[in-house]
């Protein structure tokens, strides 16, 4: 028999609450596996190079740093994270840099990228010890997956061909975040938090805008191929 009280905070959070944030963070579990799988396959890392820096910065942070008070199975899910950071981090360095469209930032990318990881997990960590955190790192994690939500669509207008990518990890992302975003605003701690409220809403939004702008694309990518290969060559005209 599995004794919940040990894994998950009950007396503070909600079964559906934490059905609600732990579904939303163990779907990034996910997210970052197909991250390291697709990286490899495709030599290409798909998760804005900038974000991805912010993101191991956030999980070094709170998944050793600092403690979450949602219980252990939230704190490993933290750390889960931060390995999987490890090798999308690898890849970021690897093949980030495609990703650059500035030529010194592109030249001196990996030190550059090296600079950004220590400085956002420094500023995360100002904002737990002055405490401007929450007790699970929800004003520093928003405050990241809107700039990953923005930069997601910034890379979509740069790609020439949109096939690297993912159209599973759109609709994962936002359902995660939207899934986190729904307990943000039904917890009572975060009723007044009207910010933190704020931006989760837009960042789901911007995930919802992002699917469609991806979808449409690949769509007419279909539609495109489709009317190539229906075009006869002139040979076959002739009868």
């Amino acid at each position: 028999m599995i004794d919940w009280n040990k894994l998950v905070n009950l007396q503070k959070y909600t079964p559906l609450e934490l059905i609600l944030f732990g579904g939303g963070c163990y779907l990034w579990v996910l997210i970052y596996w197909i991250y390291v799988k697709d990286a490899r396959k495709k030599q290409f890392i798909e998760m804005p190079v900038f974000a991805a820096c912010g993101n191991i910065g956030w999980e070094f942070v709170w998944g050793f740093l600092a403690i979450t008070d949602m219980g252990p199975l939230f704190q490993w899910c933290y750390r889960i994270w931060f390995f999987f950071d490890l090798f999308i981090f690898a890849s970021v360095l690897r093949y980030g840099g495609k990703q650059v469209m500035t030529p010194a930032i592109r030249n001196n990318f990996r030190p550059l990228a090296i600079f950004a990881a220590v400085a956002w997990g420094a500023s995360f960590f100002a904002m737990v010890k002055t405490g401007l955190d929450t007790p699970i790192g929800a004003n520093s994690a928003y405050i990241l997956n809107l700039a990953i939500s923005v930069l997601y669509i910034f890379l979509f207008l740069q790609q020439a061909d949109v096939s690297q990518l993912s159209m599973s990890v759109a609709w994962l992302r936002m359902i995660g975040t939207g899934m986190n975003t729904v307990f943000m605003n039904i917890h009572p701690l975060y009723e007044d938090f009207y910010f933190l409220r704020f931006i989760s809403i837009l960042t789901t939004a911007l995930d919802c805008a992002y699917i469609f702008l991806l979808w449409r694309a690949r769509s007419a990518s279909s539609v495109a191929a489709s009317s190539k290969s229906g075009v006869s060559s002139p040979s076959e005209n002739v009868a």
